[in-house]
């Protein structure tokens, strides 16, 4: 009984911790010009704002798990960091592509920002971290045993 409360618990830390990482890699800077002068935070755009709203719904299913551990709870937290991981990974894709054409600008002097690594680390968090106690079905046990 211990272990399950434990893991339902590591499950939403996993998910609250995940969802204020991928909050944070959104007003992060995602790309810097000018030697770091002039920084592009995500939330500047609409992708930034998608990436921070779902952060924000994986910080709030992380607390709704950790007050009342359910398993669709937990799983939809595991969905979501799914989806958000694959979202962070083709904005990496893009931000790559972007920087190769900006270097060709020799005035620019752009650099890659924190801020997709950073909500890319919380999107594995919460996969990887969550995922093991969503998947195995386990729930909670209710009451006392022998009463």
């Amino acid at each position: 009984m211990r272990a399950l409360v434990s893991r339902n618990r590591l499950a939403a830390a996993a998910a609250v911790s995940g969802g204020a990482l991928l909050l944070l890699g959104a007003f992060l800077p995602w790309l810097t010009f000018y030697m770091g002068l002039h920084p592009l935070r995500g939330v500047i755009g609409l992708n930034g704002r998608i990436l921070a709203a779902g952060g924000a719904l994986c910080l709030g299913l992380g607390v709704v798990s950790w007050l009342r551990p359910r398993l669709a709870v937990r799983r939809a937290a595991v969905l979501l960091g799914y989806g958000l991981g694959g979202f962070v990974l083709w904005l990496m894709a893009q931000q790559f592509i972007v920087l190769r054409e900006l270097r060709r600008t020799p005035m620019m002097f752009p650099r890659l920002g924190p801020g997709l690594f950073v909500a890319l680390a919380g999107a594995l968090a919460i996969v990887l971290l969550a995922q093991r106690s969503a998947v195995r079905g386990e729930r909670p046990e209710v009451g006392v045993k022998g009463h």
